[in-house]
């Protein structure tokens, strides 16, 4: 029995792993960053819509902001995204307590 743990990602606790809920694709281990293992796009933060302000116009400077767009390796629906400094590394936001599915 699989449990949701995302609008497109599910849990597996007894193969200890994370599927998309759309299409079944294994996207890896429970205690991994599922992100990691995605599919990545990456582009400057006007391509996440126009109403976006390009960061040199608040900032003074291009201070080399990101937009990151995560897909299911298999179906290539939209997991996840983030705006951040390209220099960081993939956020890793969705973490779960392996140890606590033994129980």
């Amino acid at each position: 029995m699989t449990t949701e743990i995302h609008e497109y990602l599910e849990l597996d606790p007894d193969a200890r792993t994370i599927a998309c809920r759309k299409c079944g694709e294994e996207i890896c281990d429970a205690d991994a960053n599922y992100k990691e293992h995605a599919a990545i796009r990456t582009g400057p933060i006007t391509d996440a819509g126009p109403v976006f302000t390009p960061p040199e116009k608040i900032y003074d400077r291009d201070p080399d902001i990101e937009f990151r767009q995560f897909f299911c390796p298999g179906c290539a629906v939209l997991l996840d995204y983030e705006v951040v400094p390209a220099d960081e590394p993939i956020l890793h936001d969705l973490e779960i307590d392996v140890e606590s599915l033994r129980e």
